[in-house]
């Protein structure tokens, strides 16, 4: 079974922090309720914590139709909930029952264009180069004339050869 794109946490999630974390990816018409926060950066999250609490792991397909909220969504979680940066994020994860502490550290690709990291909780975001291609040759009689090296060549129309 192939892993999704994810990133590290440590320590891993308890389960109380789990279901709070994995609230904020929820479907609609899914069993639960998904979870809304003052300043999170879309309506979905396209990030879930794994069921160990180890990972958190990239839904491919909302990261592709959205590739603009994997690293503000990343930032969030972490800057809001699992290493909160502020005394009110602090005050705000204890009262929901998290304890915070948590690093993350990894590297995810979105698309073929984008790379997201984390470490030392700052999360970058970068812009590939497109991968370099190398150069294709073609004959062009052949593909002119639909034959190799000119065998069978026929001129133009009203032309006879010689």
């Amino acid at each position: 079974m192939s892993r999704r794109p994810s990133v590290v946490i440590d320590p891993p999630l308890e389960v109380a922090e789990i279901e709070f974390i994995a609230a904020f990816a929820m479907e609609a018409g899914s069993k639960g309720v998904r979870r809304v926060w003052p300043g999170q950066p879309s309506r979905r999250c396209p990030w879930r914590p794994t069921r160990d609490g180890q990972f958190l792991e990239l839904d491919v397909a909302m990261a592709t139709s959205d590739p603009d909220s994997v690293a503000s969504w990343l930032r969030f979680l972490s800057r809001e909930f699992l290493a909160p940066s502020t005394a009110a994020s602090l005050d705000a994860a204890l009262t929901q029952g998290l304890r915070g502490g948590h690093r993350l550290t990894g590297e995810v690709l979105v698309g073929a264009d984008r790379r997201v990291a984390v470490e030392l909780g700052r999360v970058t975001e970068e812009t590939l180069p497109p991968p370099e291609r190398d150069a294709v040759v073609l004959d062009m009689d052949t593909h002119r004339n639909g034959h190799p090296h000119g065998a069978g060549r026929q001129g133009r129309p009203g032309q006879t050869e010689r």
